[in-house]
C-alpha cells in the first residue's frame, strides 16, 4: 500500500513537473511569429499601390490612429501603400520561445523569474492585469540578434527642411544575456556577459563634426530592471573616460528625444504603468525595400516610402514620477517582429505633442543583409509638433551579428580610440 501510495505521489509530481515546463504549442507560435502565413490583410481602397494623402485619406482613417491620420489630412504626410512583407524573426529565438515561454514568472519584485531565451510572453490578452507589463518585458527582450553596428548622420531639421545640426557617429550595441544561440554560429556562447549581469552593453562614438569629433559613450545595462544603468563619457577635451549620471527624462544633443525614447522606449520598465490597450490592424512604413528610409513631407521629417497594413499591439505607458515631461506614451508594436512601428508621445496637458517613427525594412532590399532573420532597422524620426522640428537619423550602413572582441567595449580601449 506505501508503496502504491509512493508510486501515485511520485507519478502526480512528474506529471505537474512536465506540465510546468511544457513547450508552448505551435499555434501561440504561428499567431505570433507567422500572422500572415495564412494570407496577407486586404483592406478594401487600400491595394498595393493606393495613394494615401490629403485628397484621398478616406479609406485609411480606420487604420491609422488619429493623431497619425490628421497630419495626412493636413497635408503634412502622404504615402502609398504596399503589400504586406513577412518578416519572421531568427528560427533560434522563435525556438527559444517555444522551449521557455511556459515556465516565465514574475516575482515578487517585479522581476522576471525562470526567462531564459526568446519572447517572454509570447500570448498577450488586454483583458489580462497583467498584459501591460508583459508587452513591456517582451519589448525588452525583443530579437535584435546579439550585435548591431550601425553608421548613420543624425539631424535636427526646422519646418523648413534647414539642419541646424548634424552629427555623424558610430553606434553599436551587443548583448550578452538572454540569447539563444543562433543557427550556424561557431559554437560559443553568446552570453558572454551572464557573470556581470549585463543585458548588453552600447557604445556611441562621434565622427563628426570636428566640435564633438571623438566623443563617446558607453552604457552597461543590466539585466535587472531594478539596476541603473552604469554609464561613461569619454569627452576628447579631457582626453579622459568619466563616469555619469544620465536622467531618462532629459534630451538629447538638444533634440526632442529623451534619453528613455530611443527604439520607442530604452528606460526602465519599472518607471512605467503598464496597460495593453489592444490589437489593431495598421498602415505602418514597415519593409522598406531599400537600405534606408527616404524621409520627406513636412519638414523632410517624415517617413514616405510605401506603408503596409501590419498587425499590431498597441500599449500604453504611463510615467509615475508626478515631473516627467510626458503624461503617457502610446506605443504601436509590430506583432510579428515586436518592435515599436511608431510611438505617440502626450504633453502633461495630454495633448499630442511628439511622433517617433521606426523604420525596418525587407531585408532583401539591404546589401549585406538578405538572409539576416531580425529586424532591420532603416532609419528613425522624431517630430515634436508642437516646438515645429525633427530628429531625423538617416542610416549609412548597419551590419548584424558580426563578431567584436570583448576589449572593444573596456575603458582603455574607449581612451585610445578617442585620441
Amino acid at each position: 500500500m506505501q508503496r502504491q501510495l509512493l508510486s501515485v505521489v511520485v507519478g502526480l509530481f512528474w506529471m505537474s513537473w512536465h506540465l510546468a515546463w511544457a513547450e508552448m504549442p505551435d499555434t501561440t507560435l504561428q499567431a505570433m511569429f507567422h500572422p500572415y502565413a495564412n494570407g496577407k490583410p486586404a483592406v478594401d481602397g487600400l491595394a498595393p499601390g493606393t495613394k494615401v494623402s490629403q485628397d484621398s485619406w478616406q479609406a485609411a482613417q480606420d487604420y491609422l490612429p488619429a493623431e497619425i491620420l490628421d497630419k495626412i489630412k493636413a497635408g503634412e504626410l502622404a504615402f502609398e501603400v504596399q503589400e504586406t512583407t513577412d518578416l519572421p524573426v531568427s528560427e533560434a529565438y522563435i525556438k527559444a520561445t517555444q522551449q521557455h515561454a511556459e515556465q516565465v514568472t514574475f516575482g515578487a519584485d517585479g522581476e522576471l523569474n525562470g526567462y531564459v531565451a526568446g519572447l517572454p510572453f509570447p500570448v498577450l490578452d488586454s483583458a489580462d492585469d497583467q498584459a501591460g507589463l508583459k508587452a513591456a518585458w517582451n519589448l525588452r527582450y525583443r530579437d535584435f540578434g546579439t550585435i548591431m553596428q550601425v553608421w548613420n548622420t543624425f539631424r535636427l531639421i526646422d519646418e523648413s527642411g534647414t539642419a541646424g545640426r548634424v552629427i555623424e557617429n558610430y553606434y553599436v550595441v551587443a548583448y550578452g544575456m538572454h540569447r539563444p544561440k543562433m543557427d550556424g554560429s561557431d559554437g560559443n556562447d553568446p552570453n558572454i556577459w551572464k557573470e556581470e549581469g549585463l543585458l548588453y552593453k552600447e557604445y556611441f562614438h562621434i565622427t563628426a563634426p570636428f566640435d564633438l569629433k571623438n566623443t563617446i559613450s558607453l552604457k552597461h545595462r543590466h539585466v535587472r530592471d531594478q539596476a541603473k544603468d552604469e554609464d561613461w563619457l569619454y569627452s576628447p577635451a579631457g582626453r579622459k573616460v568619466r563616469k555619469i549620471i544620465i536622467k531618462h527624462e532629459d534630451a538629447a544633443f538638444d533634440s526632442g528625444i529623451l534619453n528613455d525614447d530611443y527604439f520607442g522606449f530604452s528606460g526602465y520598465i519599472r518607471n512605467y504603468t503598464w496597460k495593453l490597450v489592444g490589437s489593431r490592424r495598421l498602415l505602418a512604413p514597415v519593409g522598406i525595400r531599400a537600405a534606408k528610409t527616404t524621409f520627406g513631407g513636412r519638414g523632410g521629417w517624415y517617413p514616405v516610402d510605401p506603408w503596409e497594413l501590419r498587425e499590431v499591439f498597441v500599449l500604453e505607458g504611463v510615467p509615475k514620477a508626478d515631473d516627467h515631461p510626458y503624461s503617457k506614451r502610446v506605443l504601436y508594436i509590430d506583432r510579428q517582429m515586436f518592435v515599436p512601428v511608431y510611438t505617440l508621445f502626450y504633453d502633461r496637458e495630454g495633448a499630442h505633442a511628439k511622433t517617433m517613427f521606426e523604420m525596418y525594412g525587407n531585408p532583401k532590399f539591404n546589401p549585406g543583409n538578405e538572409h539576416v532573420r531580425v529586424p532591420v532597422w532603416t532609419g528613425e524620426t522624431m517630430i515634436d509638433h508642437q516646438n515645429a522640428f525633427g530628429s531625423v537619423t538617416e542610416m549609412t550602413k548597419i551590419i548584424y551579428n558580426e563578431p567584436m572582441p570583448v576589449e572593444f567595449f573596456t575603458l582603455n580601449k574607449i581612451v585610445a580610440r578617442g585620441r
